[in-house]
């Protein structure tokens, strides 16, 4: 078995929870799980993720409709963090170029 695929029934094990809540989760798309050989389970970010629904549900109350929006807008601040670190990296070899038509002289 590869490491980096958690099986379901461990994640459900140890998060207390039922391996069917975590399907529930998957038909919902608010996790993935992927499959090798005859393992189906996830990666651990997954569970972090999975960590992070069950967290929102039974320590803020929120309900899945909730929790879905809460993931998307997670996702999404975290796309745009990544795009906007490429930009700034861009940006700096661009200003450190020896030869940059903005360097002053």
């Amino acid at each position: 078995m590869n490491e980096r695929i958690i099986p379901r029934e461990s994640v459900a094990r140890h998060l207390s929870i039922s391996p069917q809540v975590l399907v529930r989760y998957e038909r919902l798309g608010l996790v993935r799980c992927i499959q090798e050989g005859d393992v189906e389970g996830y990666e651990p970010a997954q569970v972090r993720r999975i960590w992070s629904i069950m967290t929102y549900q039974r320590d803020l109350g929120v309900n899945l409709a909730g929790v879905e929006v809460i993931l998307r807008l997670r996702d999404r601040m975290s796309h745009l963090h990544h795009h906007l670190s490429d930009l700034a990296a861009e940006l700096q070899s661009l200003v450190d170029a020896p030869d940059s038509p903005d360097r002053p002289s």
